[in-house]
């Protein structure tokens, strides 16, 4: 009976642990989804924001946490959101800010054009939140309006 127990009982532990594995994922289950991409355009009043910034900071509310990705908007207002000059982004969630290019004012001339909203600069004012799913190309679009000079 003794020699039964010393082989039943190694042999049931090693059952249990490859269901273990099979149930929690491991041998033979695909593998995790890859890092995203992020892309998009980013307007102002119906036209093309050109040499403005894009940033996806980490939500710390939902759990967000490293380094913000930025993009440069070009000509066109188009993005592509890099972080360490990768275009592979982390999925989670994130606090986006948005700002036109800077612009050298001159106080001679009374402009009544419309401003950028000063608000969108900081994630923690802006509103905006966008959630980057693992291994997904997003494309996400910033419309930018404001009424008044």
């Amino acid at each position: 009976m003794r020699t039964v127990l010393r082989i039943f009982i190694p042999v049931a532990a090693l059952v249990a642990g490859a269901a273990t594995m099979a149930l929690s994922g491991g041998c033979g289950s695909s593998p995790p989804a890859g890092p995203a991409t992020v892309r998009g355009k980013l307007l102002f009043n119906g036209q093309p924001v050109a040499g403005g910034l894009v940033i996806f900071t980490p939500d710390p509310d939902r759990g967000g946490r490293g380094k913000p990705a930025r993009a440069e908007t070009g000509p066109d207002g188009s993005f592509l959101l890099l972080l360490d000059h990768s275009s592979h982004i982390p999925a989670g969630w994130y606090r986006v800010s948005l700002m036109p290019p800077p612009v050298i004012s001159d106080p001679l001339t009374h402009s009544d054009k419309r401003t950028f909203p000063a608000k969108l600069a900081r994630p923690d004012l802006s509103g905006l939140v966008r959630e980057v799913q693992a291994g997904k190309d997003h494309v996400f679009e910033f419309a930018v309006e404001t009424t008044s000079p």
